[in-house]
């Protein structure tokens, strides 16, 4: 199963391929803040500091919100993210 590390806790959660980073965030209560859920306000920007290789590529809508919001590199919407190997995330502040 994938590791999930968020980073500002160190915090690591084993979660089945294709679980959404919002769900788990909901379920285990961790502090990412989201907005809109649909990838339109960027309000969950975070960084996947390890792993983007298991990430599925951005859709041009999630490329135009990221974009707006941060120049950040390997800058992701976590509403949009879908967990499929190992990753390490933090949030965009």
């Amino acid at each position: 199963m994938p590791k999930l590390t968020y980073l500002p806790t160190g915090a690591s959660f084993e979660v089945p391929a294709g679980t959404r980073y919002m769900d788990l965030c909901q379920k285990e209560d961790l502090p990412q803040p989201f907005g809109c859920t649909v990838g339109s306000c960027g309000t969950c920007c975070l960084v996947v500091e390890k792993g983007l290789e298991s990430c599925a590529p951005m859709s041009e809508d999630e490329r135009d919100t990221v974009t707006m919001c941060t120049d950040e590199k390997n800058a992701r919407l976590g509403c949009q993210l879908v967990i499929h190997g190992d990753l390490a995330l933090r949030p965009i502040e």
